[in-house]
């Protein structure tokens, strides 16, 4: 097993692990028997570029961009913690795709907050006159009849 600041590399795939477990939790593979040596030596530096690699078998990792930044301009309050947990996995093209709809979220983020701030804005001079109105209804009924349910009706439920 080859270890790093606490982790185990599984051999097999490359999975990074915790010391505490005995099966990779990727492959499944046994890490109890490995042979101490990095799979980067193997296979050649695993991580030297980002790799537009499909994001799953048979995806399209420009169609997996493309989606990623719809969601991150239609719903950032989605986008952004989809794009942190893009960032926890191990895949360099996965984080790469996280940072992206992070990014958009944030901007997008900014627009949508803007845009809530404006329509607000525009509502109030409506609410104010419907408040207002609504107060000129209830002064007008309060002093026709002595006011109640049956304000302006002979002054009350009973009365003729």
């Amino acid at each position: 097993m080859t270890q790093s600041a606490g982790r185990t590399i599984c051999p097999r795939c490359g999975a990074n692990n915790f010391d505490t477990v005995s099966v990779c939790w990727r492959c499944q593979a046994s890490l109890a028997g490995a042979i101490a040596r990095p799979v980067a030596a193997e296979r050649g530096p695993v991580y030297s570029q980002p790799v537009p690699v499909p994001l799953a078998a048979g995806g399209d990792y420009a169609a997996a961009r493309r989606a990623a930044l719809w969601l991150a301009i239609t719903m950032p309050y989605v986008g952004l913690p989809v794009g942190w947990v893009f960032l926890m996995l191990n895949e360099r093209d996965r984080q790469e795709m996280g940072r992206f709809c992070i990014l958009w979220s944030s901007i997008a983020m900014v627009f949508h907050v803007l845009l809530l701030w404006a329509s607000f804005a525009a509502m109030v001079p409506f609410l104010q006159s419907m408040l207002g109105v609504a107060a000129g209804m209830l002064h007008h009924n309060q002093g026709a009849g002595g006011g109640g349910l049956g304000g302006g009706l002979g002054g009350g439920l009973g009365g003729t």
